[in-house]
C-alpha cells in the first residue's frame, strides 16, 4: 500500500511540473456555416456540416496542444465548417456483393486567427471521421507554421 501512495504522489507531482513548464494549449472554436441561399437541399447540407463539426471536434480532442472551447470569445482559432461532401468511390465489395457504400468524404474549413485566415480541406475514405482526422492534422500544421502555439 505505501508503494501505491508513492506512485500516486509521483503522478501528481509530474502533472504539476508538466503544467508549469509546458505550453498552454491553443483554444479552438468550431461551428457550421449557415445555409447558402438558393441551395437545392439546405436541410441535408446543414445536417452534413453539423455531422462534420462533431467529427472534427472529436478529432481535435485527440491532438496534443489543441483544445475545444464552447465560447467564440475565448478561442484563439475560429474554424468554420463550410462544406462536407461525399462522393461515390465506385464499385467494390467481396464476391460482387457490396456490403457498405464506398465513398470518399471531403470536409472544407475556413480557419481564422486574428488577421490570418486560410481554407483547409480534409479528405478520407469512408465516413467523415477519416476526413475529420485529416483536417485536424492539417489544422495543427497550419497553427504550428503560423506560430499560433506560442
Amino acid at each position: 500500500m505505501p508503494g501505491l501512495a508513492a506512485v500516486a504522489l509521483c503522478a501528481v507531482l509530474g502533472l504539476g511540473q508538466a503544467h508549469a513548464y509546458g505550453k498552454e494549449s491553443v483554444r479552438i472554436y468550431v461551428f457550421a456555416s449557415e445555409n447558402t441561399p438558393g441551395s437545392t437541399t439546405p436541410e441535408e447540407e446543414q445536417q452534413g456540416r453539423l455531422a462534420a463539426v462533431r467529427e472534427l471536434r472529436d478529432a481535435i480532442r485527440h491532438k496534443p496542444g489543441l483544445s475545444i472551447v464552447d465560447d467564440r470569445a475565448q478561442a484563439d482559432v475560429i474554424v468554420e465548417v463550410t462544406d462536407r461532401e461525399q462522393q461515390d468511390a465506385g464499385e467494390g465489395g467481396f464476391g460482387g456483393v457490396k456490403l457498405t457504400p464506398l465513398v470518399n468524404t471531403t470536409i472544407r474549413l475556413h480557419v481564422t486567427s486574428g488577421e490570418q485566415a486560410t481554407d483547409i480541406k480534409g479528405a478520407g475514405p469512408g465516413s467523415g471521421s477519416r476526413a475529420a482526422k485529416d483536417a485536424a492534422d492539417r489544422l495543427l500544421k497550419w497553427i504550428a507554421r503560423n506560430h499560433l502555439d506560442r
